[in-house]
């Protein structure tokens, strides 16, 4: 991640290289980056995945991002006072 912009208590905005959105083709350079769990189809929980946001249509897709640093970096934001 190259830039923080924002963060709340489930999620960062980042800069990304700008690119085309998958889903809708606009131009984008940020993402919003957070954490969702994995259920299998009989409920049972998995484990949890990057998923990133898109502010031009809502698209998701999983990130490449480690899920262990983005929680890491959101239980950081969430008790520093320094940011």
């Amino acid at each position: 991640m190259s830039r923080l912009y924002e963060y709340d208590e489930d999620s960062v905005l980042v800069g990304i290289v700008p690119q085309n959105c998958a889903n809708c083709g606009g131009r984008v350079d940020r993402v919003r980056m957070g954490l969702q769990a994995v259920i299998s189809s009989s409920g049972d929980f998995i484990g949890i995945q990057s998923v990133a946001t898109t502010p031009c249509c809502n698209g998701q897709r999983n990130a490449n991002y480690p899920v262990e640093n983005l929680a890491q970096l959101l239980d950081h934001l969430q008790h520093c006072s320094n940011h």
